[in-house]
């Protein structure tokens, strides 16, 4: 291998690419799944009750939920909506219209630190952000967030961004007491936080099982991810199907072209078979060469992924407030059949032409 590198770098410039293109294909794929849990991660913090066909909880249910044990506080909330770009078009994103003490109260509940501006003033059409929704949407403070003239941000009057905060959550908060008096068809629903800040999932379980489904929905982080992950089902199974294609071609043709330069080394072998060598060790050699050479090439192409898709994150994404990880275990994970599929095509062939080799006439044809 080190005496013939015009052989042995094509083949491993080829692993490079090919994993370089699977794990970057299921990296941006998977960006679907992260820009789905990160925008709505808020409900890791706080559950959400609202009304079906109606425009308010009615009391028995909301008595049912103050009940439960394990329940912080609840607070009155009422939507509008906006949207977030993402590489798969607009999502719609609710901005919780909650009193000042809820506001608050999910504030500090979901770590979150002032950037810029200040909280929405009662009352006033003014909304603050996430600086990735802001910077998504290129919202500068009293940029208009949501306005008549909108189709995706509808608003009964501009309502302007007033303040910014940074965290490991996305959220939109405003006045409750101003959607109540603008927005005719607010529904008025509930945000539910758990008296322990450990206690909310088991909340989460509580509520989905007292609440009566015919009449209020309960929105937690578990019925998210559990949604998210039917929706993308088919995505995901489309995915697999195409990089089983990718890399069953690229292996067999890395295959072949391995075992043409083998064919090519085929006096060299032949001269350690007649000097004593077994079959079985050469095929042990030629399985430690093509080994060594599948794992460089893998490693060299992982870190070559890294590197591509952090700057696409950093030159592209976050620019724009899109969200994309490089280092996604689940994308390189995709990638490990390849190499092995490889070695695999390039042992099959190899073995069959050492079983068939004949040294002395070999080295013959040499002299």
């Amino acid at each position: 291998m080190r005496r013939n590198p015009g052989r042995t770098l094509p083949v491993a410039f080829v692993i490079v690419v090919a994993v370089a293109l699977v794990a970057s294909i299921v990296s941006i794929v998977d960006s679907i799944d992260l820009t789905v849990l990160t925008m709505y991660g808020y409900q890791r913090h706080f559950a959400v009750v609202t009304p079906r066909n109606a425009l308010t909880v009615s009391p028995d249910i909301d008595l049912a939920v103050r009940s439960l044990p394990g329940v912080g506080r609840i607070f009155t909330a009422r939507p509008a909506f906006t949207v977030v770009k993402t590489v798969f078009g607009k999502m719609p994103y609710v901005v919780f219209g909650l009193p000042p003490a809820g506001r608050a109260e999910v504030f500090r509940r979901c770590r979150l630190s002032m950037v810029s501006g200040r909280m929405p003033a009662e009352g006033k059409a003014e909304v603050a952000l996430s600086e990735e929704i802001a910077r998504n949407r290129r919202l500068q403070l009293g940029s208009v967030v949501l306005s008549p003239e909108s189709e995706d941000s509808y608003a009964t009057v501009p309502m302007r961004l007033c303040g910014t905060f940074r965290g490991p959550v996305w959220l939109a908060l405003t006045s409750e007491s101003f959607i109540a008096d603008n927005f005719a068809v607010a529904p008025r629903g509930l945000v539910v936080t758990a008296a322990a800040p450990g206690g909310q999932r088991a909340l989460d379980s509580a509520l989905t099982r007292s609440v009566d489904r015919a009449r209020a929905r309960v929105w937690t982080y578990d019925r998210l991810v559990r949604d998210t992950h039917d929706a993308l089902s088919s995505l995901y199974l489309i995915m697999a199907i195409v990089v089983g294609i990718v890399v069953f071609a690229i292996a067999f043709l890395t295959g072949l072209l391995a075992n043409i330069y083998f064919t090519q080394r085929l006096p060299e072998f032949a001269t350690l078979a007649a000097i004593g060598y077994q079959r079985a060790g050469l095929l042990a050699r030629a399985l430690g060469e093509i080994a060594l050479l599948c794992s460089a090439g893998w490693l060299f192409g992982a870190l070559l992924t890294a590197g591509v898709l952090s700057t696409l994150r950093e030159t592209v994404m976050v620019p724009r407030g899109l969200l994309l990880d490089p280092f996604d275990m689940g994308a390189y994970r995709y990638t490990l059949p390849l190499p092995l599929a490889i070695a695999s095509f390039a042992i099959v062939a190899m073995a069959r032409r050492l079983r068939a080799l004949d040294p002395v006439s070999i080295i013959e044809r040499r002299q």
